[in-house]
């Protein structure tokens, strides 16, 4: 009696842990849902809501290889794929973005840097000169691709490659570095350093 006592505490104990085995199971074999930038899989790493007077005007998601709470760290993983995720609340004119892009550069970049970067920055800032200005639900991706550099995309369209892994990682700090409202850091990263 003692002994079918103990098989049926053990068959029991298997079937009510069964589930949070299969769980952990399912958790651990599971692919990633992030996108994936230079054949790799990448994560979430945060997400935060660009807004100007109280009217949200896009969301922004950061996607890394693996998640990183420090801003210097991100930055300097240059060979790792990344991407920037820009979605519209509202429609944009080109102006309105060029002049906000303009004053994230100047809070982020030396006049050194700007000199430097002058050739990548009109490319970069060209991506977006489509003569419409930028609708509410467009999709902006500026991913990181090692060995390729910048890949800007509006709606999945392909707009520009721009060689290098320093001018990303230059253009990520409008997001990482000082951007023009700190909840953006804060939420890209999870910490405000």
């Amino acid at each position: 009696m003692k002994s079918a006592l103990k098989l049926f505490s053990f068959i029991f104990l298997l079937a009510c842990l069964q589930p949070a085995i299969a769980q952990e199971v399912a958790e651990t074999i599971a692919p990633p849902g992030g996108p994936v930038v230079g054949h790799r899989h990448l994560v979430l790493n945060g997400e935060a809501i660009r807004s100007v007077w109280g009217f949200d005007v896009y969301k922004v998601r950061l996607y890394v290889h693996e998640i990183m709470r420090d801003a210097e760290k991100i930055l300097g993983s240059t060979k790792e794929p990344k991407r920037i995720e820009i979605v519209l609340q509202r429609d944009v004119s080109e102006e309105q973005f060029s002049s906000t892009v303009q004053q994230n550069i100047d809070n982020n970049f030396s006049d050194e840097e700007k000199a430097h970067y002058a050739g990548e920055l009109k490319s970069f800032i060209g991506c977006f000169d489509n003569g419409n200005g930028l609708h509410e639900g467009t999709v902006i991706t500026i991913d990181h691709v090692p060995s390729e550099g910048m890949v800007v995309r509006l709606d999945g369209k392909n707009l520009d490659t721009i060689p290098g892994e320093d001018f990303y990682h230059a253009v990520l700090r409008l997001w990482i570095g000082k951007p023009l409202q700190k909840s953006i850091k804060e939420g890209l990263v999870g910490t405000a350093d």
